[in-house]
């Protein structure tokens, strides 16, 4: 609706599109707002409210908070995390430095450890962004190591067959003529 605002024009489309989304267990809440031509559907932000206290969250900011602190990046890029966490720390009102300890904490041990060679952060921003770099960093050393792995592995392990078959001449006996040369 943002995006397009000349296409919802009043309060009874922009309802009326928002009505055409819902499934589950909210299509069958919008029925008798539409079926009895509730005011609602005149007015967006009173149904808003009404859809939000309904099927909203009551306590975002705590349901938030407990997000965060389970978040972990685990085996999963420092991007995807960093994803995953802005979402609940919108609904938070800890400060930028709050977010950035907690956004550390949820790092693998070896990211941390970069992390620690860096300077602090002024923002969640920059952050973030250090975080991806030295996510970025350790995984590309990983993919180095792998190569040269495999390399001294080959190296190391040269093939045991001969180049050239090898006969050992076998005395014949006369009899059987010329000898090959």
């Amino acid at each position: 609706m943002q995006l397009h605002p000349r296409r919802y024009l009043d309060d009874t489309t922009r309802v009326g599109f928002i009505g055409t989304l819902l499934t589950g267990t909210t299509a069958p809440w919008f029925a008798p707002i539409l079926e009895t031509s509730s005011p609602l559907l005149q007015d967006f932000n009173a149904f808003m409210v009404e859809f939000e206290a309904v099927f909203g969250d009551s306590d975002k900011a705590r349901t938030s908070a407990n997000k965060l602190h389970r978040l972990q990046q685990g085996t999963r890029s420092a991007i995807v995390y960093a994803s995953e966490f802005r979402q609940p720390a919108c609904d938070v009102n800890w400060g930028e430095v709050a977010l950035i300890d907690q956004f550390r904490c949820g790092f693998r041990d070896d990211v941390q450890d970069l992390l620690l060679t860096l300077a602090d952060p002024s923002s969640f921003s920059e952050a973030s962004t250090q975080a991806i770099w030295c996510d970025n960093c350790l995984f590309e050393r990983r993919q180095e190591k792998k190569v040269t792995s495999n390399a001294q592995l080959w190296n190391s392990h040269p093939t045991t067959l001969p180049l050239v078959p090898q006969t050992t001449p076998v005395a014949r006996p006369a009899s059987f003529g010329p000898a090959p040369m």
